[in-house]
């Protein structure tokens, strides 16, 4: 199985993700031990300090050294460069808002699992062309939320979703319910430890 397959499954099996932002490793760290403590066994490290993109690197590292049961992945990759850092970093894989042909690429060509963001049928079918099937749908309540979701089902019954943008404590349910979303991810599970 590949390793794509393999963190597809992962993700689904655990089902939710928490969006962590901190340049700092020791509270990545501190962060990570409370998630698990909540179940939450999967986060993300978000790379959005362009002038600082080392703190991201060494939250990472410090996550995978100090708390090897969860899953840590990279975020807000926009580049090809941004996806090899998480790479080395020692991501398990990463997540990008849009749909970046060249990092797409990049990921697969170096079997690192990527779950690229789209926004349209378009980008779904780019993303089908690389053999993707599970897509990050950002910002899902901007883009018409529950509604979207079961439109895009019809012509799209193998693509499953991890939703972030706008999903919280009050709506989660409620996105969990469609049948496409297999993931939900979103900054209120982590913001309140």
């Amino acid at each position: 199985m590949k390793k794509q397959e393999q963190i597809n499954s992962l993700l689904e099996e655990i089902g939710v993700v928490a969006v962590v932002q901190t340049s700092l490793p020791a509270m990545a760290v501190q962060t990570a031990k409370k998630l698990l403590n909540k179940g939450v066994k999967a986060m993300e490290i978000a790379y959005r300090d362009l002038n600082n993109f080392d703190a991201s690197d060494e939250c990472i590292r410090a996550i995978r050294e100090q708390v090897p049961e969860m899953l840590v992945g990279g975020a807000t990759i926009t580049s090809p460069e941004l996806a090899k850092r998480a790479y080395k970093a020692g991501a398990q894989f990463v997540f990008s808002a849009g749909f970046n042909p060249k990092t797409v690429s990049w990921c697969v060509k170096h079997n690192f699992p990527i779950i690229p963001g789209v926004v349209t049928p378009g980008e779904i079918e780019q993303a089908l062309g690389f053999n993707l099937s599970l897509l990050k749908l950002f910002p899902v309540s901007v883009l018409g939320g529950v509604d979207y979701l079961k439109a895009l089902k019809g012509p799209y019954p193998q693509v499953k979703f991890l939703v972030s943008g706008g999903v919280n404590e009050n709506n989660v349910e409620l996105y969990r319910s469609c049948s496409n979303v297999k993931v939900v991810s979103g900054s209120w599970l982590s913001n309140n430890l």
